[in-house]
């Protein structure tokens, strides 16, 4: 918010600036000692006046920074190898769910803030000069939202801050005020406060002035001070268990929790102010979430020498090698560069007709050098020799050799060629990895302190800021996004994953990042797999799922899919043991159910085939019994075919009788057709006996 300047007083504002002074006094060695270092490391490493010395005499002064490459190495290093971050438990109102959720937001404040940039940038300053930091604010989703993130900022320049000369922790968890300076033009802040005053009580600098480095006639010194307050309250309990101290809305959030004041005491509230301000007026000023100073040092190597502490970096103690190392470089460099060239020895007169040629042979690369055989009295000569300079001096090379064995020696890191070399193994290669890496341990370590110093504060702001319902990105250890509503309410009023209560701790793992991790667990995995195929089935997606070729996610969800014990709901409230040995009993059940199915299979299947026999048998039967009926028929038709064809035979005799005998007497036609049709009535009465005979005897008949 704007700050009313006419109701503060002059010692509000001189607050800033005394404790500037303060810094300046405490730390002004330091900081010289440290912007040296800086401007070593950038390449500005010969003493000024040797280098002008040289200028004068055109003689040249080489830098060959090796310094700078040990940095990167370490610096390096560190971009590879991010501690995780583990959050606990510390009383009964947490859970370990809710903890995960916490961890998740955090990593998503890291990763929305860019954290890696902060972490990098104060890393390196602390190992290149002493100390870097970086800082926490907090801003607005977007412009129309009331919502807020947390942020990871970079602090580009560690000059810009004044620390707190009276913390002595690694981590700075003990500051009470901090400062952050930035000059700027005067338009400049004109243009982002039209309020304010860049003009007044300005004079010119004199002696004992102590606002003339916060003001000049073009720009203004323009300060975001943090300082702790402590201040006696109220403190409240209230009928859910809770105890808050009393803020602007304290009652109406009483009112609409429906909640009620068991018990109260007197205790003191530690709060942090924050105010923008010159050296003229204040411009901003408000508390800010939580109890600790949102800026975070990182710390090279720390000594206290008398009552003064001594800060610094990698380069402070390598500057006397790196030093000797360019001027013997820069000797060597010289000696063969002045060297005389080359000279030719050949008798006068064998350079007759080719004196151009033998002017420019140490500057020329002719292929053919031609000379006469005879000198200038026509008597024979030799060829011309070559006469060779003196090599640069050995000593020169072998003081070069050494300096630069000093120089790995103040720096803790071994040239990779001056190691044992041939064939050793391995763990042997992994012991001088470590060696390298123990002896500037102490800058990761220091920034290991200050990641979990970091977190801490974060847990600290995360009920002020995170106070509402929403939806937010949380991201799991392994990197995968998800989207979580914290602070909801359901139907029953109670609050789920509700991350303003309880104490939570943060845990740092130092080891390898994640990365690294799921490398070395493929490389432990594929000899296990090996040794016991049944493993697989088991654990197949998990080493899939740690692989990094394209692909190898798909796999891992397709072997998921068939694996019970894969199939772990993160979200569930049952532990993952317990869906482990449900999942592993659901998958007794299903075998055992297969083999009831099976079972049940084989005993119908011996039923059909019973049947089976049965009815080929009643088939059979039934076969045998059409048979014989058919042969019975066939029978009785083949008899009466046999009637009627004795039938037909005789009637066909007696027409043809008859019609011999009429036409031997000349018998009358009438009496012909009647003799006919006498047999053929009596040859009808024979078929039908015959029929009769055969439906009898046939066993349909019965």
């Amino acid at each position: 918010m704007d700050y009313d300047n006419s109701l503060d007083d002059r010692d509000t504002i001189n607050e800033a600036v005394n404790f500037w002074n303060l810094c300046n006094d405490a730390d002004g060695t330091n900081r010289a000692e440290a912007l040296n270092d800086i401007r070593f490391g950038a390449g500005e490493q010969w003493p000024v006046e040797i280098q002008n010395s040289r200028n004068l005499e055109a003689r040249p002064y080489l830098v060959i920074n090796k310094i700078d490459a040990y940095i990167r190495q370490i610096c390096n290093q560190q971009r590879m190898q991010t501690p995780g971050i583990r959050v606990h438990g510390m009383n009964n109102e947490t859970s370990e769910d809710r903890a995960q959720i916490i961890e998740n937001i955090i990593r998503h404040i890291e990763v929305n803030s860019n954290a890696d940039v902060a972490y990098d940038t104060a890393f390196e300053y602390a190992v290149r000069m002493g100390w870097g930091y970086w800082r926490l604010s907090t801003r607005y989703v977007r412009e129309d939202s009331y919502n807020q993130e947390i942020y990871i900022d970079p602090i580009i320049n560690p000059f810009s801050v004044y620390f707190d000369p009276n913390s002595v922790l690694p981590d700075g968890s003990d500051s009470d005020r901090a400062l952050i300076t930035t000059v700027m033009r005067k338009k400049d802040l004109k243009a982002e406060h039209p309020n304010a005053n860049v003009e007044a009580n300005f004079t010119q600098t004199s002696t004992g002035d102590f606002t003339a480095a916060w003001i000049t006639k073009e720009d203004i010194r323009v300060a975001e001070f943090y300082k702790k307050e402590r201040k006696k309250e109220t403190l409240y309990l209230l009928s859910n268990g809770k105890s808050t101290f009393a803020d602007e809305d304290f009652k109406e959030r009483l009112k609409r929790y429906k909640l009620e004041i068991v018990d109260e005491r007197e205790s003191y509230r530690t709060r942090v102010k924050w105010r923008k301000q010159t050296a003229i007026e204040i411009l901003e000023e408000k508390y800010i979430p939580g109890i600790y100073i949102p800026i975070f040092p990182v710390y090279g190597a720390q000594l206290i020498v008398g009552d003064r502490p001594l800060k610094y970096g990698l380069i402070r103690y390598a500057k006397d090698p790196q030093r000797m190392y360019n001027f013997w470089r820069t000797a060597m460099t010289e000696s063969v560069a002045l060297a005389p060239k080359p000279k030719w020895l050949l008798v006068e007169g064998q350079d007759e007709g080719h004196e151009n040629e033998w002017s420019t042979a140490n500057i020329k690369s002719d292929p053919v050098l031609r000379y006469k055989q005879t000198d200038i009295e026509g008597k024979p000569a030799p060829a011309p020799q070559r006469l060779q300079p003196e090599p640069p001096p050995a000593g020169i090379m072998e003081a070069s050799a050494a300096i630069s064995s000093d120089l790995q020696m103040v720096l803790g890191i071994m040239d990779p060629n001056q190691l044992p070399s041939g064939n050793i193994s391995g763990k042997a290669l992994q012991g001088q990895q470590n060696q390298i890496d123990i002896s500037n341990y102490h800058f990761y370590s220091n920034f290991i302190r200050t990641r979990r110093h970091t977190a801490k504060v974060i847990l600290n702001w995360l009920p002020e800021v995170y106070d509402t319902e929403r939806v937010i990105r949380t991201i799991s250890a392994d990197g995968r996004p998800d989207l979580t509503t914290i602070n909801q309410m359901n139907e029953v009023g109670e609050i789920l994953n509700d991350v303003t209560v309880g104490e939570y701790d943060i845990v740092i793992d130092p080891g390898p990042g994640f990365e690294t991790k799921r490398q070395q667990a493929v490389e432990a995995m594929m000899p296990l797999l090996g040794a016991n195929e049944k493993l697989f089935d088991i654990a197949g997606d998990l080493v899939f799922r740690n692989m990094d070729f394209a692909g190898a996610d798909v796999i891992a969800d397709r072997l998921a899919a068939a694996n019970p014990l894969a199939q772990i709901d993160s979200k569930s409230k049952v532990p993952p043991e317990i869906q482990m040995k449900m999942a592993q009993a659901d998958q007794t059940i299903k075998a055992m159910q297969q083999q009831l199915q099976m079972m049940q299979l084989e005993i119908k299947n011996r039923n059909q085939v019973a049947m089976i026999k049965e009815e080929g048998a009643t088939k059979r039967k039934l076969m045998e019994v059409t048979a014989e009926a058919h042969n019975t028929e066939t029978m009785a038709e083949v008899k009466v075919n046999d009637q009627n064809t004795r039938a037909i035979t005789s009637q066909n005799k007696s027409e043809i009788d008859g019609i011999v005998q009429l036409l031997l007497h000349h018998m009358d036609t009438n009496r012909l057709e009647k003799e006919i049709e006498r047999r053929n009535l009596e040859q009808y009465g024979y078929t039908e006996f015959a029929k009769q005979d055969v439906d009898n005897n046939s066993p349909r008949a019965g």
